[in-house]
């Protein structure tokens, strides 16, 4: 016997991608939404020529997202105080105790924070923690 999991997936609140995972545009204008690529292949072999377009909800589906980690080259900074101290460790790429003292009192100060500030204003400020080794990459500057 093979037990299967199903997992729900959900749009994440800020989404306005629509009311499936993948926008379907027809071309008569209309649009179609499908959860999951089974059925977008399905929705293909029946619309045929019916069917100019497919779109991905990247925004929701693309990557392990936890909090405000949206890269993989960062971990959310509010998820990684809570985790063991092994493990946080490693996901950071910290190698002495001290260091993980030093950057767990500045985390939790941070978090600390910026938690009391959003509670006042309503504001979500993200805060995440860069893995050693990865490329800081600023995307406004970028896009000056």
């Amino acid at each position: 016997m093979t037990e299967t999991l199903h997992v729900q997936t959900t749009h994440r609140a800020d989404c306005r991608f629509g009311s499936g995972f993948y926008r379907l545009h027809l071309r008569d204008g209309g649009e179609r939404y499908c959860d999951v690529e089974a059925d977008v292949q399905r929705a293909h072999r029946l619309l045929g020529e019916l069917l100019v377009r497919v779109e991905r909800d990247g925004y929701c589906l693309d990557g392990d997202r936890v909090g405000d980690a949206n890269t993989p080259d960062v971990v959310d900074a509010e998820q990684w105080l809570g985790l063991p101290q092994a493990e946080a460790m490693e996901s950071v790429g910290l190698r002495s105790e001290a260091d993980y003292r030093r950057v767990y009192e500045q985390v939790e100060h941070a978090v600390s924070r910026r938690n009391n500030r959003q509670g006042q204003t309503g504001v979500h400020v993200p805060i995440v923690i860069k893995k050693r080794g990865r490329a800081v990459v600023d995307a406004l500057a970028e896009e000056r």
